[in-house]
C-alpha cells in the first residue's frame, strides 16, 4: 500500500459524520419520548458521528435505498438514517418500526 493510500484511509476514519438534517424528526420525536428513549437515541446518534454503529448496534440496510440504514435501538425503537457520503448523515424517522416501514410504503406509492 502506498503512502498516500495510507493517509487517505487514515483521514477517513479520523473525520467524523455530521448531521446534515432531521433536526426536526428529532424535535418532533422528542417531545413526546421519555429521557430513557432519548438517551438511547442519543447515544445512536453519537455512534453514527464517531463511526461505531455497527459495532454499537443492530443495523440492517434498506434492500430499495442502499445509502439508508434502519438503526435498531431498544424494542420497538428504530432510528433511520441516510448517509450521504463521507461526511454527513440525515435523520429520517425515529421511533417505531411499524412506522418506519409505514413511510416507506408512502414514499414509494405514487
Amino acid at each position: 500500500m502506498n503512502d498516500f493510500q495510507r493517509e487517505s484511509t487514515a483521514d477517513v476514519s479520523r473525520t467524523r459524520f455530521q448531521l446534515r438534517s432531521g433536526w426536526d424528526v428529532l424535535a418532533e420525536w422528542a417531545d413526546t419520548a421519555s429521557q430513557s428513549r432519548k438517551n438511547a437515541v442519543y447515544a445512536a446518534l453519537f455512534s453514527m458521528v464517531d463511526r461505531t454503529i455497527f459495532a454499537t448496534h443492530h443495523v440492517v440496510g434498506d434492500p430499495a435505498r442502499p445509502n439508508e440504514l434502519y438503526v435498531a435501538i431498544k424494542d420497538d425503537l428504530v432510528l433511520k438514517t441516510r448517509v450521504n457520503g463521507l461526511d454527513s448523515f440525515d435523520v429520517l424517522h425515529v421511533g417505531g418500526w411499524e412506522q418506519a416501514t409505514e413511510q416507506e410504503s408512502d414514499r414509494l406509492d405514487p
